[in-house]
């Protein structure tokens, strides 16, 4: 049953419209290509009421970019993946972050405004947010499995698997719809492979 507190109040659903369609408005025309008239105007609301709720247009980007970034759904998606080995848990994890993401198509668009527009200042935000969890869980998954790792820093390995994933994520949205089979097929199972054995024969005795 839903209490009263459940209940959004007038105010916090204004709020929720107009960071909808401010998300619209920059993910269309970008940060400086958007203007707080325009959103007033998409929000149906005069310039005056919406200043009353955000102070500048930045307070509204950075509210769009917390909000819409997917990590609330990454995250989860990592700390759930299973397996009975390393590699099949990294697989597991990837597949579950590609389904995250499939869900916010617009997420990169949102990232290069963050990244070119605004000099990745929520971004940074953001990373010390999630970094902290993000590296917990590899430690996790470390601990498990570290008879088959070699001594790695545990943050470095956070980071090389995103740089992993997105690496796949970009160049399967870059390169798949014109790409040959031959470098689409399997495509993620090759490239997990690549970053389990890395790409040299194993040296002879």
């Amino acid at each position: 049953m839903q209490t009263m507190t459940d209940t959004p109040s007038r105010g916090e659903i204004t709020r929720q419209n107009i960071k909808k369609v401010a998300h619209d408005l920059f993910i269309k025309q970008g940060y400086h290509g958007t203007s707080m008239r325009q959103i007033a105007n998409a929000a149906n609301l005069a310039l005056s009421g919406l200043y009353n709720h955000f102070p500048g247009k930045e307070d509204v980007f950075r509210e769009v970019f917390l909000q819409f970034h997917p990590y609330q759904e990454v995250i989860p998606a990592l700390s759930e993946a299973q397996g009975d080995s390393i590699e099949e848990i990294l697989r597991d994890a990837m597949n579950r972050m590609i389904t995250a993401l499939q869900n916010r198509p617009q997420f990169l668009n949102l990232m290069f405004i963050e990244i070119i527009e605004m000099n990745s200042i929520h971004a940074n935000e953001l990373f010390a947010r999630i970094f902290p969890v993000l590296t917990h869980i590899a430690n996790d998954i470390y601990q498990k499995h570290q008879d088959r790792l070699r001594p790695i820093s545990i943050p470095i390995f956070v980071r090389s698997f995103m740089g992993l994933f997105f690496s796949y994520f970009i160049t399967e949205l870059i390169f798949s719809p014109r790409a040959p089979v031959s470098s689409t097929q399997n495509a993620l199972d090759q490239m997990l492979n690549i970053y389990m054995h890395g790409v040299l024969n194993q040296p002879t005795e």
